[in-house]
């Protein structure tokens, strides 16, 4: 480290920030402790340090006197010196370390990210004589899991979708399948037999080509690591290989959605002779995979890639602190035009947030009058209209569609109160789990002040992505808040939703719940009328409503913004842009 910023290490190690010329008391062994290194080479650091001009320095004499440190220079100058120097050099990770110090003050890394915004968005790089287009944007904390077994979000599943590719492609507006890996499928008339014809010439990243084996591969690597996506694939007898580019599903019993299963996020082909690993995925996508560290992912377009090559040359993902991420793929203003104002598309996002209860625990919550009360206790007109940010509209589904056709009144608290009381609800405790995320953490409080008011007590405990899978949440949970946003493709979300093994509501209710729901979610995937298969939903959530399985809450819109420089801006159910279509309009790169 140079000296400004073991400067700014060390004053940030202390109880509190000290002032410029405000001398404090600490020992040689504190500060190897901050520094990473041996007392002989703190005081290295020391006598660089007061030569330099950053510190005075007074040793300690005897027992009892303790050494002093005086800073001679003010903390946020050095911090905003060190950090533009960082980025005139192009330092952009030594940048971010500086981001990421543990304790710098709120204001100043608000501060320090605005002159990192200069350095994101579009830049136009040298590279052999040649230009490099390139986008920087921010992402709001490192995904946990770049396992295509394991995607337990849309950033996961998104950041996937950019390096890897499924043997076809569900088409949301047309509600088909486009070719992917597979130029062409067929099946038998009852659909229990699938066949998938391979392209020919598709490379993965490392230069080998795409055969068989590597979607047979990836198939069998979700059951043995025991993926949560495994249902899908369970009535899979036999794989059948009968060249390098056909492939043979044979199934227990008729399946007519198994395209839906062959073309989610989980099956995105990986190559078969490779180890994998999530810092070096391997696929055949329009970008591959040229770093992946606790700082940024970096993708590079994939010159082989064997649809359209994408139109920027890299992109780098730069993972920020959660507590200064904006929501805008922001271009810096080259032009001198003036300030921008970002494009906007908002739209109604497909899947709601709701209260499910957990099933598989014991305690009052089993009582469908203490449900009941909780119906009226989470009021969806009241916590639209006192928290309201993007809560947008009440639920009584997961599609909105469906939510728009039913009728919503103010739930009266002393109703609650009576239903609480023929529950035989006696003042016990119940716990309230949800993810440790903004919007969430708003609801979790709002829902305990109304059970206050209703004398129901409940504590809350929050889950952090980290613990997605891991947690005892299972066990110890009586209710939860979550979202689920359905896919594009909707009804392989509904299934999801339902039979997905990582999903709370798979976890929460109970084998007779799940028994009922898969009898019907079987007949789902044997009907073969979309309007048929319309109506088995109805009946799902008819049944989830009568007996209060979860509560609706409410239906929530989202807003991407981007910079209007931005072409072939195109965004997916979760708000993605898909960076293989962006490009940079000519009169906007200065």
């Amino acid at each position: 480290m140079i000296s400004s910023e073991q400067y700014l290490s060390i004053l940030l190690s202390l109880p509190t920030l000290p002032k410029k010329g405000e001398t404090i008391s600490v020992t040689i062994g504190e500060l190897a402790n901050v520094l990473y290194c041996t007392p002989r080479n703190v005081k290295l650091i020391l006598r660089k340090l007061a030569e330099d001009g950053y510190i005075q320095w007074r040793g300690g004499v005897g027992r009892g006197h303790p050494s002093q440190m005086t800073p001679l220079r003010d903390f946020n100058e050095v911090a905003v010196g060190h950090f533009q120097d960082l980025l005139v050099k192009d330092k952009i990770k030594e940048a971010m370390n500086i981001l990421y110090l543990k304790d710098l003050p709120l204001p100043l890394r608000h501060k320090l990210h605005r002159f990192l915004e200069n350095r994101f968005g579009f830049q136009v790089e040298r590279a052999n004589a040649t230009t490099v287009d390139v986008l920087r944007v921010t992402m709001r904390r490192k995904p946990d899991s770049l396992d295509p077994a394991f995607v337990s979000t849309s950033t996961e599943a998104f950041l996937l979708q950019q390096i890897c590719d499924t043997l076809l492609v569900f088409n949301p507006k047309e509600k088909t399948f486009i070719p992917g890996l597979a130029h062409s499928w067929e099946s038998n008339d009852d659909g229990s037999q699938w066949t998938f014809y391979l392209r020919k010439g598709v490379r993965f990243h490392n230069g080998k080509l795409l055969t068989s084996k590597d979607v047979l591969y990836t198939f069998q690597r979700l059951q043995e690591l025991q993926s949560p996506s495994r249902w899908q694939y369970e009535e899979v007898i036999h794989v059948e290989i009968p060249s390098d580019f056909i492939i043979t599903f044979h199934l227990r019993q008729p399946n007519l959605l198994f395209l839906h299963f062959l073309s989610s996020f989980y099956m995105y082909v990986l190559p078969h002779d490779v180890t994998f690993s999530s810092s070096g995925i391997i696929g055949t996508g329009p970008f591959r995979m040229t770093e992946f560290t606790n700082q940024v992912l970096v993708l590079e377009a994939y010159e082989d890639y064997f649809r359209e090559r994408a139109l920027l040359d890299r992109v780098e993902l730069w993972f920020v602190p959660e507590d200064i991420q904006d929501d805008l793929y922001q271009l810096p203003d080259w032009s001198g035009q003036g300030e921008k104002k970002a494009a906007e598309i908002e739209y109604l996002m497909d899947g709601s947030q709701f209260v499910v209860f957990n099933f598989r625990k014991k305690g009052i919550h089993h009582n469908r009058y203490f449900r009941k009360a909780m119906r009226l206790i989470f009021d969806r007109l009241s916590i639209i209209e006192e928290l309201a940010e993007n809560r947008i509209s009440p639920a009584n589904s997961f599609l909105p569609v469906k939510s728009k056709q039913a009728d919503y009144e103010r739930s009266p608290i002393d109703l609650a109160k009576n239903y609480l009381r023929e529950s035989g609800y006696s003042g016990e405790t119940l716990k309230l789990y949800y993810l440790d995320k903004k919007e969430f953490v708003d609801d979790a409080r709002w829902l305990q002040q109304r059970c206050e008011a209703a004398g129901l007590t409940i504590t809350l405990h929050p889950i952090s992505f980290d613990n997605y899978y891991l947690t005892n949440a299972d066990e110890e949970a009586d209710l939860l808040i979550i979202c689920e946003s359905l896919e594009d493709d909707t009804e392989w979300g509904y299934l999801n939703l339902f039979q997905n093994e990582s999903s709370f509501l798979r976890r929460f209710l109970s084998d007779k719940q799940h028994s009922w729901l898969d009898e019907l979610l079987l007949q789902f995937v044997q009907t073969p009328s979309a309007e048929e298969r319309d109506k088995i939903i109805d009946k799902v959530e008819q049944k989830i409503l009568d007996e209060e399985w979860l509560l609706f809450g409410y239906h929530m819109n989202k807003i991407s913004r981007y910079h209007p420089a931005l072409n072939g801006v195109s965004f997916d159910s979760f708000g993605w842009i898909n960076f293989s279509k962006l490009w940079i309009r000519k009169d906007m790169q200065g």
